[in-house]
């Protein structure tokens, strides 16, 4: 009777071993597939959900089927948010304090955790999060990656995009087809397919990681002159034309007229007042011309950002992908005030106007662009106020969200990404990693506001080149670093309460003074000194000091 009973129990552990195959292949095609579009330097108004008049059809499509957050923020420049998304961590806590590498040794990558737990992983665009071998995509989890490693390069030269792949072979592209936003998506698309291939039974995570539309503003000519016609009429028009549209939609209820101009500001010389954003018909004629191909430029860019947003889409849609895939957009931080006024360089004319954009040129939009882009909240790209850290976001999962169409108005940010995404994936966040003890994340579970729920509450903490923030409740505390005319660095308090004033019209810090700004400004101390942010902070007070003797130049040429 021996041999009968084993048997019974080989049998019964067979039908064992498949129940818990099966119940795994069960978890594995439930889990999404993961796609992270993330922008550079897009401005809050750009797109065409959002109020703009930029052509973004197929981002349109994303919000209008998906879950649209109103109040999603970002760290306010490129590396700091990329080296959130992928930590879960405050940027200041893995070394990033302005455009530094992100260091191993305390942090996962959100790569090399879906990676340990069977998904294919994929990069491609603008990676920013260091260069050296250690620091690259495939040392951070990913299996396969055509990344451009710095900043702000031309995006009419293929050498400064690498792809590393044991498997796919590299697109070949003519004299003169190169374009860096173009060839970011035909690598997305390119692995993608591969997937389909040789994994189609393995979930993905793709980050699809535009340099776009940061500059130098270039973009294909036809492009261009399909948009200048529309930005010859000005600034100030269209700076209109957003807020009607947004006011259509029935945002920003407290307000009776877009705030002005003046609360959009700072371009600083040498750190100090503000120049004024001058009425469009104030320009000549040269000048107008110039400012409409810039602008006409930089919408050429979001426009070719949207058509490789659509192939990408098109191909989840053809391999039978895109119900169950998550997909994120955001921006990395606000529109970019750093050409100044004048974009730099103009105002240009004759056949220097007509080679805006093409290879050989570098021109920035300018700061009076840069603050129609963020209409209508105050400051940009480096500053904490809501220009330089609030994203339009858009959360899309068919399979997953229910909440089509919707608007979320629950505050997150790019740390969540990390503890939304584990959660998703069905994988724990590990304490130990590559031999060392990673740091808790800091972020929290978006997955209740897909369902409709709320997600857990919690203060939000922001520095960046010592501008400050913290929201908690319906307050935020912010302050902007600026260096005066006589050389004194001034850092003061503002409050705000955001749900009465999301657009930081009425300071109300002298009112609160000693019941909410002193309390909250010791806690952003107590958070700066836990995350290393007050590191970041004394240094850049030192630079100010440093940029006030030298110049503003000085910092330009830092900054570029």
């Amino acid at each position: 009777m021996l041999f009968p009973k084993m048997n019974y129990f080989r049998r019964d552990l067979f039908s064992l071993v498949a129940w818990v195959a099966l119940v795994a292949s069960s978890v594995a095609e439930n889990r999404p597939n993961v796609l992270i579009i993330l922008v550079d330097d897009l401005g809050f108004s750009d797109l065409g959900f959002q109020g703009g008049e930029i052509e973004t059809p197929h981002i349109d499509r994303l919000a209008n089927d998906g879950l649209k957050f109103t109040q999603f923020y970002n760290c306010a420049r490129c590396g700091p948010t990329r080296a959130s998304i992928m930590t879960g961590l405050y940027s200041h806590q893995v070394g990033v304090y302005e455009l530094e590498p992100v260091e191993p040794g305390n942090n996962i990558f959100l790569s090399e955790l879906l990676g340990e737990h069977g998904y294919a992983t994929y990069m491609s665009g603008k990676w920013h999060l260091g260069n050296t071998p250690e620091r690259l995509p495939p040392a951070r989890g990913f299996q396969h990656s055509y990344a451009y490693q710095g900043c702000c390069g031309d995006y009419w030269q293929p050498p400064l995009y690498v792809l590393e792949s044991p498997e796919v072979e590299p697109v070949h592209y003519g004299e003169g087809e190169f374009h860096a936003t173009d060839a970011t998506t035909d690598y997305a698309v390119k692995f993608l397919q591969h997937h389909e291939e040789n994994e189609e039974d393995t979930p993905f995570f793709l980050y699809l990681a535009y340099q776009a539309p940061h500059s130098p503003i270039q973009a294909p000519k036809h492009l261009i002159d399909k948009y200048v016609s529309r930005y010859e009429k000005g600034w100030d028009k269209i700076r209109e034309d957003r807020w009607r549209a947004m006011k259509a939609k029935g945002w920003f209820e407290q307000y009776d007229s877009v705030p002005s101009f003046s609360d959009s500001p700072p371009w600083h010389d040498e750190h100090a007042q503000p120049t004024p954003i001058r009425k469009w018909n104030s320009l000549n004629k040269v000048e107008k011309a110039d400012q409409a191909r810039r602008m006409a430029t930089y919408a050429a860019m979001v426009d070719q950002v949207d058509q490789g947003i659509g192939k990408t889409i098109a191909q989840l849609e053809a391999m039978g992908a895109l119900e169950n895939t998550l997909i994120l957009f955001l921006s990395d931080n606000g529109a970019n005030y750093e050409g100044g006024p004048n974009g730099n360089d103009g105002p240009l004319k004759g056949k220097k106007l007509a080679n805006m954009g093409q290879p050989g040129t570098r021109h920035h939009v300018g700061s009076q662009w840069a603050a129609l882009s963020n209409t209508p909240l105050r400051l940009y790209k480096h500053f904490n106020h809501e220009g330089g850290i609030l994203t339009p976001f858009i959360a899309y999962w068919p399979k997953g969200i229910e909440r089509s169409g919707q608007i979320e108005s629950q505050r997150g940010h790019v740390i969540d990404f990390m503890v939304t995404i584990a959660e998703l994936a069905n994988v724990e966040y590990p304490e130990m990693f590559a031999g060392s003890q990673i740091l808790p994340t800091e972020g929290v579970s978006l997955v209740p506001a897909f369902r409709g729920e709320k997600i857990e509450d919690r203060a939000l903490y922001f520095e960046h080149e010592a501008n400050r923030a913290l929201f908690k409740g319906k307050y935020k505390l912010v302050s902007k670093n600026f260096t005066s005319t006589d050389g004194q660095t001034h850092h003061d308090w503002e409050l705000y309460d955001i749900e009465k004033d999301p657009l930081e019209q009425n300071d109300i810090a002298s009112d609160h003074y000693y019941d909410l700004v002193i309390p909250m400004s010791r806690e952003w101390h107590q958070w700066a000194t836990r995350t290393d942010a007050i590191v970041g902070y004394e240094k850049w007070m030192l630079k100010l000091q440093y940029y006030w003797q030298t110049g503003l130049r000085t910092y330009l040429d830092d900054a570029f």
